[in-house]
């Protein structure tokens, strides 16, 4: 039986903080803007699920002050329309098929990635 999806990505994500943490050991952390982004599209996905910010923080191993400020800075600068494009994929004849991980870039940068198809519809869902 598969574990929930949610639960699984916060796991991967905390281990990435604590790598992240390990190689600046001495010096005061300061989370990568990829990683970054990446924790605060999932807590909106957990926040969705009815989930506190502080709960979604002790998974994830970060203080939950840190984390609430990460998303209220990250809506401010989301806020407003945005134009989107669906574009077909072009596959080459000798692309296969792969089992990689998916990956969204937002308008300002933020990057999503290492996500299953169903949890990245999800959160398309959520933000909008």
């Amino acid at each position: 039986m598969a574990g929930d999806p949610l639960i699984d990505q916060g796991q991967q994500l905390c281990e990435q903080v604590g790598q992240e943490r390990q190689q600046l050991a001495p010096q005061r952390w300061h989370c990568s803007p990829e990683l970054r982004s990446r924790l605060v599209a999932y807590s909106l996905a957990c926040r969705a699920d009815g989930e506190s910010h502080q709960r979604v923080a002790e998974r994830l191993g970060i203080i939950q002050t840190t984390l609430s400020r990460w998303i209220r800075k990250a809506r401010s600068e989301g806020a407003g329309l945005r134009q989107v494009a669906i574009v077909p994929v072009r596959r080459s004849r000798t692309s296969v098929p792969s089992a990689a991980p998916l990956r969204l870039v937002s308008p300002h940068g933020f990057v999503v990635e290492g996500m299953d198809p169903e949890l990245l519809a999800y959160l398309l869902r959520v933000l909008g």
